[in-house]
Formats: structure tokens, C-alpha cells, sequence
């Protein structure tokens, strides 16, 4: 049986192994494009895929410097959270000073969703710079043991610097997506252009009528190669990325579980907190499907089996996994 710091350790390992992984995607990706590039403008030379490529991680270093410096408020604008004071709710915030007290981190913000799906997240670049968010369902449905055990996972996620690798994920996920729909527009937007040169051009009768007809097919194929190109990066790109970064979501879900219990020295708060979950089956309003990793319970609820394949896509262990890894852990199963 893995003792609790095996399984930090273990999946610490993993957890690079997939940023990693993004990163060799991402250069791949550009790579990739880079030869297109190349052979469409018939240029045997092999440092224009190479400068494509570090375009492309360049960029990708840019777009995720800016979604990790300013998460939180993207986050909890896109969640239409609202911020705490004190004075609002004593009791939450005597809970989470106290656990975080436990665990020798700044107290994070604190946050309220109007849900009444019982769910919460943790978020933020670091320790110094973090936010927990609550739902209102949540707020309701946990007695204090119960809320203390579900506290102590997003606290535990903030200590662990599980925050920053989320950001970073999400981030690189949404770049790669993003990335294919631009090519796509770009690709369409030439294609129209070509067309365009072809409808003006094409009756012209100067001797240079068959360079603008070459220089149009030019523009058309290209616009022809960028747009496919981004139907690539959607269709496998984006897809790959999402896998490693639910991946990374599973580990670090496992990993906040075992951690929490151990700020509150009581396992079976934080286990009646997850039979709470798994038994409840209210929908959220409007589930951010760029934050759908972070919450601690999937805001989709896809509880129960699932084909494997399926499980690929799957932010969350199932709650039964989560709930029996906790008892076998504590010598309780």
C-alpha cells in the first residue's frame, strides 16, 4: 500500500511528465505547420519549420504569462463569483484562516458562486496570490466537518502549487485551441481573398494575366493548406491537449484529497463530504468548461461507469475511486 507521500511524490513526477508533454505538442504542432509552410512556398530550407516551431513556443509563453498572471479574476468573472468579507460569512472564513494556518500559507480570498450545485474551487498563481470560491449549494448542504473536509482540499490544491499547474494547463489547452481556430479563419479569409484577386484579375489581358492567375491558385492553395492545417490542430490537437490536461486534473484531485485529510486529522469528514457529492445530482447554471478541472466535484456530474475512452475526458476520478482510495489509505477498507 502507497503511503501518503509516495502518492505526493509519484504524482508530482507525473504531473511534469505532462507539462512536458504540452510543450512537445505544442513545438510539434508549430513544427509541423512550419513544413506546409515550407513546401507550399516551395523552400526546401529546414530552419523555417524550426523558427515556426519557436514561434509557436514563444507565443504559447506569452498567451500563458497572461492567463496565469490574471486567472483568479478571469475565473471568477467567468463563474459570476462574488467576493467576502468577513463580515458575510464569520464561520467560512474562521474555517479556512484556520486551515490555512495548518497548512503555513496566507489565507486565500474568499468567494461565493450563486449555485445551488454543491461545488467549489481553488485558484490563483501561488500561495501569496489565491482564491477559494464556494457555491451557495454547497454552502448550504455541509455541516462544518463536511465543509472543513471539502476546505481542506482547495487549501491543500493552493499549498501543493497545484493552482499553477492548473493555470498553466488551462492555458496551454486553450492556446492549441485557440491557435486552430485562428489558422481556420485565416485560412477562410485567404481563400475569399483569392477569390477575389480571381474575379478582378483574371480578365485582365496584359502580359502579366498568367502571373496574376499563378498568384492567385498561389493565394487560394495556400488559404486551402492554413485552414486544413487548423482543422488538424482542432481535431487532434485540441483533443490531446484536453486528455493531458484532465490528466493532470485526476492526479491532482487524488493528491488534494490525501492532503486535505491531512490538515484536518479527520478522514471521515471530507468522506461524508464526498458521499454528499456523489448522492447529490443538481446541475450547475452555467459550468465553465475552461475551469470544469478545478472544481472538486465535476460540474458536469457524470457519475457512474463510463467506457475508457470516455474516461480519457474525465476532469474528475469518480467520486466511489476517490471515497475508497481515502478508506484504504486510513486503514479503514
Amino acid at each position: 500500500m502507497e503511503t501518503i507521500n509516495q502518492q505526493i511524490i509519484q504524482n508530482r513526477r507525473r504531473t511534469w511528465l505532462v507539462l512536458a508533454g504540452f510543450i512537445f505538442l505544442i513545438a510539434v504542432i508549430g513544427f509541423l505547420l512550419g513544413l506546409i509552410f515550407a513546401y507550399q512556398s516551395d523552400q526546401a530550407d529546414i530552419m523555417v519549420p524550426i523558427y515556426t516551431m519557436m514561434g509557436f513556443l514563444v507565443a504559447a509563453a506569452i498567451y500563458t504569462f497572461f492567463v496565469y498572471m490574471s486567472v483568479t479574476n478571469i475565473l471568477m468573472r467567468s463563474s459570476k463569483a462574488r467576493q467576502l468579507q468577513e463580515s458575510d460569512d464569520p464561520t467560512l472564513f474562521n474555517i479556512v484562516s484556520d486551515l490555512s494556518l495548518a497548512a503555513h500559507i496566507p489565507t486565500p480570498d474568499i468567494y461565493m458562486m450563486d449555485e445551488q450545485a454543491p461545488n467549489a474551487f481553488a485558484t490563483g498563481r501561488d500561495p501569496q496570490h489565491a482564491a477559494v470560491a464556494v457555491t451557495s449549494g454547497l454552502r448550504e448542504m455541509m455541516n462544518r466537518e463536511e465543509l472543513e473536509g471539502v476546505l481542506a482540499h482547495e487549501i491543500s490544491h493552493i499549498k501543493n502549487y497545484d493552482i499553477r499547474v492548473s493555470s498553466i494547463t488551462v492555458a496551454l489547452t486553450t492556446f492549441i485551441a485557440g491557435a486552430g481556430a485562428v489558422m481556420i479563419i485565416a485560412g477562410i479569409s485567404m481563400m475569399r481573398g483569392g477569390n477575389w484577386l480571381g474575379f478582378f484579375g483574371g480578365g485582365s489581358r496584359d502580359r502579366d494575366s498568367k502571373d496574376s492567375s499563378y498568384f492567385w491558385l498561389a493565394v487560394l492553395a495556400f488559404g486551402f493548406i492554413v485552414w486544413l492545417g487548423g482543422w488538424i490542430v482542432k481535431i487532434i490537437g485540441v483533443p490531446i491537449a484536453q486528455i493531458m490536461q484532465f490528466a493532470v486534473s485526476r492526479q491532482r484531485e487524488s493528491l488534494a484529497d490525501v492532503s486535505g485529510v491531512n490538515l484536518t486529522r479527520d478522514p471521515q469528514g471530507l468522506i461524508d463530504a464526498l458521499e454528499a457529492l456523489k448522492d447529490d445530482s443538481t446541475p450547475m447554471k452555467n459550468p465553465e468548461a475552461k475551469g470544469a478541472a478545478l472544481y472538486i466535484n465535476e460540474p458536469t456530474n457524470k457519475h457512474g461507469q463510463t467506457p475508457f475512452l470516455v474516461k480519457l475526458f474525465d476532469t474528475h476520478p469518480p467520486l466511489d475511486e476517490r471515497i475508497d482510495r481515502l478508506k484504504r489509505l486510513l486503514g479503514e477498507h
